[in-house]
């Protein structure tokens, strides 16, 4: 199965695996570099300073006195794990390592073939097997000397190339295990990192299957503050989201349901009595009138439902005008006065200025005043007041919508502007309402880009009061 734990162990081992195998070659290359480099200085080194006692034996005794040397170099090559070849001016092997075949000794040998290598800094380095005088590979390093300016000799020094590969070699061995030991941790860490990563995103996954079957109850329990950890978070917010929305869902096609059966079973009753003869002649018009009342109600109910649905196309056509908000008020207010007389209301209106021209969907906005109003006469009991006003501040226009109607609780006012939310207070006086208003009104508001805010205390009324901008 190719899951994310697979992908991500394989990609991490593969990357480490390159890294540790980059590392470990660079580390021998490196080792192998310095240790040849340090012996190759420990040579040159020792090559001076031998050769200088070399000078100094010779000229004191001559060429054969450098036999009395033989005991400081049985010291020295102990020390330096080296040989030592002196090479006179006529090209003849003068003094020798014990180690070396006694053969060489007074052998003439073609030095200028031996020398292939160019001087550098006053000395030779060779590489080989010195003509034949060594049977295994050397690294050499000749020191050439003079007295007065005359060439005498050249001094070897030489170790065997072969016990700088087994150092290096043994290195290498040391520097693999390191790096074998260093892989396998390496897989157990990436194995319980990579553990660690899918086993959330796996109950991630289970979980967001689950939610996308319907079922919103499910919930992601991770503890953790990165990017998993929120998106787990994300998730959670969301299923709650969906599942307060489908309990509203079904909230509001349980009201909607008693809000059509309702009206529906009553013209039906009206209607059947009517045609059964069962209402006298008299009476007719006053069931006709209800049933056409009941048709209205329906109606609304049904107008309501299909802005809903419109919002998102309103939204995205810009129908922004001028207009002098102050007038709209007057207008909405007087298509209320029936309904203001027959409560005995008084409306009293406020506005800070004569004209207050703001900048806004001119329809959306007549909606917002008139749902507004209409919930504030509808929620107000007869003989009190309602107040409207409008304020300036800065560039922005508040108008101000308040009754004295029953207040809405504190719990309430969280869902009051809720999609077919609504309040037990409202069921009473409420017929024709489908819960969608204030819906409405906060959508409208919202899309216009300005703010809308509630202000309500239990028995002491309600207050809505939104934003419009100032047109220029």
């Amino acid at each position: 199965m190719n899951t994310l734990f697979k992908k991500q162990f394989i990609m991490q081992s593969f990357v480490l695996i390159i890294s540790f195998a980059l590392l470990g070659a660079g580390l021998t290359k490196a080792f192998s570099s310095f240790f040849v480099e340090q012996k190759k200085d420990l040579l040159i080194e020792q090559s001076q300073k031998v050769a200088k006692t070399f000078k100094q034996a010779y000229f004191l005794e001559g060429r054969y006195g450098l036999l009395a040397l033989q005991n400081e170099i049985e010291i020295l090559e102990e020390y330096l794990n080296a040989s030592f070849i002196f090479i006179d001016n006529e090209n003849t092997i003068k003094i020798i390592s014990t180690d070396i075949d006694s053969k060489w000794y007074n052998k003439k040998i073609d030095i200028e073939k031996i020398l292939k290598e160019t001087k550098n800094n006053g000395y030779y380095e060779v590489q080989g097997t010195m003509g034949g005088i060594f049977d295994e590979p050397m690294l050499s390093i000749g020191r050439p000397m003079t007295i007065n300016e005359a060439y005498i000799g050249t001094v070897f020094i030489n170790t065997p190339v072969t016990d700088l590969f087994l150092t290096v070699e043994k290195a290498y061995q040391i520097i693999m295990l390191f790096t074998i030991f260093a892989i396998i941790g390496a897989f157990i860490l990436v194995y319980l990192f990579s553990k660690k990563i899918s086993l959330p995103l796996i109950e991630i996954n289970k979980v967001a299957k689950i939610m996308a079957s319907g079922d919103f109850k499910k919930r992601i329990y991770i503890n953790s503050k990165d990017e998993i950890g929120q998106l787990a978070t994300v998730l959670n917010n969301m299923a709650e989201s969906l599942d307060e929305q489908e309990k509203r869902r079904r909230e509001f096609i349980s009201n909607i349901s008693h809000d059509i059966r309702s009206p529906l079973t009553s013209m039906k009753g009206f209607l059947q009595a009517i045609i059964d003869g069962t209402i006298p002649e008299e009476k007719k018009e006053k069931y006709i009138n209800i049933v056409l009342e009941e048709t209205e109600r329906l109606t609304v109910l049904a107008n309501n439902i299909l802005d809903i649905n419109k919002l998102e196309d309103m939204d995205s056509q810009d129908r922004s005008v001028s207009f002098d908000i102050n007038e709209l008020i007057r207008r909405i207010i007087i298509s209320f006065e029936a309904r203001a007389v027959s409560k005995n209301l008084d409306i009293k209106i406020s506005f800070a200025e004569k004209e207050s021209f703001v900048y806004a969907d001119l329809d959306k906005i007549q909606r917002v005043v008139y749902n507004l109003i209409d919930n504030a006469i509808k929620f107000t009991d007869n003989n009190k007041s309602i107040y409207i006003s409008t304020t300036v501040k800065a560039n922005k226009v508040f108008v101000s919508i308040k009754d004295e109607g029953p207040g809405i609780s504190l719990e309430e006012q969280k869902r009051v502007f809720d999609r077919f939310y609504k309040a037990d207070y409202s069921r009473g006086k409420d017929k024709k309402g489908s819960g969608l208003g204030l819906s409405i009104v906060k959508e409208f508001i919202l899309s216009q880009g300005e703010e809308i805010e509630l202000k309500s205390e239990v028995n002491k009324g309600s207050e809505f009061i939104f934003t419009l901008t100032k047109s220029e």
